[in-house]
């Protein structure tokens, strides 16, 4: 982008400003993001560089819906004297395939959950605000794929009521709303390779 308006300005001082600018003001940007994701009251590079990039790696080592990890996280009992199993609990809705979770992943799961325990308790901040962090920054609620593409399957059909209570849910995508969880449970096995509902285009 620099480049393209280079011709315009014909001076590289100010955009090279703006770029070291962009590049601070992003960091910060992303460390307040997973700062809030994890309930911290604040980002410290330090641990927290490390404890997020193993969170990410845990995340991808088995199918893992991360909406609903983030969003369960937050019941976690800070106690690191649970076992693992215990402490994964609350997380057990997130996995699509329970067979993926091998001793060896809990035990590396269990270390991440008792090293962010921690991390919690070494922060000083209440349980009750942790949580309340982190169901501010991680939504109950997403356009999933296969939800879109029922909702689609009914207007063309001539029924926009699907849609009518996706764009009303999604107004609130934090909040409880009682009555409504089954649209945040995970992706059904039957949309897994039906088409539309494991991805969309853009032009959908």
């Amino acid at each position: 982008m620099a480049n393209a308006i280079y011709p315009l300005i014909e001076q590289v001082e100010p955009l090279q400003q703006a770029i070291n600018g962009y590049v601070e003001t992003f960091e910060q940007g992303w460390q307040a993001m997973v700062a809030a994701k994890l309930g911290l009251n604040a980002y410290e590079p330090a641990t927290d560089d490390d404890l997020n990039a193993e969170l990410l790696i845990l995340l991808q080592l088995v199918e893992t819906d991360m909406t609903i990890f983030y969003r369960k996280l937050a019941m976690l009992v800070m106690d690191d004297e649970l076992s693992n199993e215990a402490l994964m609990a609350p997380l057990m809705e997130a996995y699509y395939v329970p067979e993926q979770l091998t001793d060896d992943y809990k035990t590396r799961l269990g270390n991440w959950l008792k090293s962010y325990i921690k991390r919690i308790q070494c922060s000083g901040i209440a349980d009750a605000e942790r949580i309340k962090i982190m169901n501010a920054a991680n939504p109950k609620y997403v356009l999933r794929n296969y939800l879109a593409q029922l909702s689609i399957d009914k207007a063309e059909q001539g029924d926009f009521s699907m849609v009518n209570d996706l764009l009303e849910l999604l107004r609130h995508p934090y909040d409880e709303q009682p009555g409504k969880e089954e649209f945040a449970l995970k992706r059904p096995d039957w949309a897994r390779q039906r088409a539309g509902c494991s991805m969309l285009s853009c032009s959908s």
